[in-house]
């Protein structure tokens, strides 16, 4: 069984990999890749609708790094359950 942490890590990479169109490591930063704010839009909004999870424009450039932005992403899913 996947632990919720690891679902989030998985879809999170997906997301990023998608959006960027590269593949992305644990240390790649959102925004060094190539991201700016029209993928950070799309970005936010398919962790939404695959997560259910909220996450503001602020979070990204605050949390850009993948691992960073993945435990953002993960302590919200938490707390919704």
């Amino acid at each position: 069984m996947t632990t919720p942490a690891t679902r989030v890590h998985e879809a999170v990479v997906e997301i990023w990999t998608e959006t960027l169109g590269v593949e992305v490591t644990p240390d790649a930063d959102f925004f060094l890749l190539g991201g700016h704010s029209l993928l950070a839009t799309r970005m936010i909004a398919r962790v939404e609708q695959t997560l259910g999870v909220k996450v503001r424009m602020r979070d990204v450039f605050d949390h850009a790094q993948l691992d960073d932005f993945v435990a953002l992403v993960a302590e919200r899913a938490a707390a919704q359950q």
